[in-house]
């Protein structure tokens, strides 16, 4: 993976995204990755909705993340998403989550590709999505 930033996606925190400590809750975290992923499929000609559509789904299998400094309400956040290893039936994601300049957090995913039955795949070579992930990577 390379340091350049495939996508940023910019939130606003909201209070509701506080602990009693008014510190954002960890938990917001994993909802701002989903929503930078969201982002960058609509960035790349792919909406999650076109895909499930085709029968297409990208369940997470994996995850982590490491904070390095609190967020606080009314901030705004930029969710860096960048490709890490694709295949034709997995993608890795890696996101730095900054405040301001500010480096917020590091996070990984990893998703495979199933049917909506829920079985792995493998796209085709030339499935649209597949293409336009590899023309990313």
């Amino acid at each position: 993976m390379s340091d350049a930033c495939d996508h940023i996606e910019t939130l606003r925190v909201r209070y509701s995204d506080t602990d009693a400590q008014g510190i954002v809750h960890h938990s917001n975290y994993f909802r701002w990755l989903e929503e930078a992923r969201i982002g960058w499929l609509e960035a790349i000609g792919q909406p999650y909705g076109d895909l499930t559509r085709r029968g297409i789904y990208l369940p997470l299998t994996t995850c982590s993340c490491t904070f390095q400094s609190p967020v606080y309400a009314g901030e705004r956040v930029g969710v860096q998403l960048m490709l890490g290893t694709v295949s034709r039936a997995r993608v890795d994601l890696t996101y730095r989550i900054m405040s301001g300049a500010q480096l917020a957090a590091i996070a990984a995913t990893t998703h495979a590709y199933v049917d909506s039955a829920g079985r792995p795949m493998r796209l085709t070579r030339d499935d649209p999505f597949w293409l336009s992930i590899k023309k990313e990577s």
